[in-house]
Order: C-alpha cells, then sequence, then structure tokens
C-alpha cells in the first residue's frame, strides 16, 4: 500500500451523527466506508449510482442495462442479437 492520502469533509452535524450510527451497528467506520467507496470506485471505474443526480443515474442505469445484454446477463428484445446491436452501434461511430 502506498502513501496515505487524507480527506476532510464537511457536513450537516446531524447528518453525520445518523450516518456514524448506521456505521457503527454495522460495524465499520467512516473511514472504512470511505475507503471502500474509493476501492469500489476505482474496481469499477465508475461511481455508485446512489452517488448520482437522478438524471445522470438513470443514464447510467441505462448504460449498464445495455452492456448486461450484450454480455448475456439479461434477455435481448425479440428479434434482437449482440452482433446486430454491436453492428448498429457501430454504424453510429464515424470513423
Amino acid at each position: 500500500m502506498g502513501a496515505n492520502a487524507m480527506l476532510n469533509v464537511r457536513l450537516d452535524r446531524g447528518l453525520k451523527a445518523e450516518g456514524d450510527g448506521v456505521l457503527a451497528r454495522a460495524g465499520i467506520t467512516a473511514s472504512d466506508a470511505i475507503r471502500r467507496l474509493y476501492r469500489f470506485m476505482k474496481e469499477h471505474q465508475e461511481v455508485p449510482a446512489f452517488c448520482l443526480s437522478e438524471d445522470k443515474a438513470s443514464s447510467a442505469e441505462v448504460k449498464r442495462a445495455a452492456m448486461r445484454e450484450l454480455i448475456g446477463i439479461a434477455p435481448l428484445k425479440q428479434g434482437e442479437s449482440a452482433r446486430s446491436i454491436k453492428a448498429e452501434r457501430l454504424s453510429r461511430v464515424n470513423l
């Protein structure tokens, strides 16, 4: 592990107290939670949807749904195939 960095965050005292209570019941510290958030972002190369505004979160979910369909995690719509979707999307790219 490399050198440590420190974050300084300002938030409402009531929010902090409520959040600290939730973290304590889960048996983790605020530092643990922030480390896990940053680890998630590093591993997934995206911000979790709950951190985004509604517009950005719904846009990210649409993209995730499309990717799940392309890799076979979710069913494709009738008449679609991963190959046809790929071809259609590539046709929109200006090369």
